[in-house]
């Protein structure tokens, strides 16, 4: 009878997969108009810097809005300058106005992703159900971009906690199922 001196050797297929290893990576960060201005149409505290961050990581912002063309563009060039927005898709752009969840959609495609690469800020409830509708990881803004939204790696690490969660979310839900479709099998 041999006695093992040495740690048992593992192989990557004894190995669990990392829990966020199948989380895409953020690509882009889709902005409802109001999520960017308060009131008075000046820029959320933190706007420009979070704007100007995600521009640096090489993360692609969007905005959208459910006015015209001709009051948003102005509008984004005053709150976060030009050549920092790859995509702007307004009422103009979509075939059934009043649909908000197909902005959203619209800019998705635009930017030639899912919504798995991306992460929306809402600045109003009609934004958020548009977003959340499209299915987009949405976080709603009242103040400004604080307390770990204000980076490209704040926004990175709200994206993948988002996924990671809903990951989590159905495959409980896979379990329940299973679980009572185990129990209304039995006899």
């Amino acid at each position: 009878m041999g006695v093992q001196t040495t740690a048992r050797r593992t192989f990557w297929w004894d190995r669990a997969p990392a829990v966020d290893s199948d989380v895409n990576p953020l690509r882009a960060v889709i902005f409802d108009l109001d999520a960017m201005a308060d009131r008075q149409r000046e820029p959320r505290d933190g706007l420009v810097d979070l704007v100007m961050d995600l521009f640096v990581a090489g993360i692609w912002v969007g905005v959208v809005s459910p006015c015209q063309r001709v009051r948003v563009e102005p509008l984004v060039r005053q709150l976060v300058g030009d050549g920092l927005v790859e995509t702007i898709v307004t009422v103009d752009d979509v075939a059934r106005p009043g649909r908000d969840a197909e902005l959203f959609r619209l800019a998705l495609w635009e930017l030639g992703i899912t919504p798995e690469s991306a992460l929306a800020f809402a600045g109003s409830d009609r934004g958020f159900h548009a977003a959340m509708a499209a299915g987009l990881p949405t976080t709603v803004v009242t103040n400004g971009y604080i307390g770990g939204q204000e980076s490209a790696d704040g926004c990175q690490q709200l994206h993948r906690r988002w996924w990671i969660r809903q990951k989590r979310v159905g495959a409980c839900r896979e379990t329940e199922a299973r679980a009572a479709d185990a129990a209304e099998s039995r006899p």
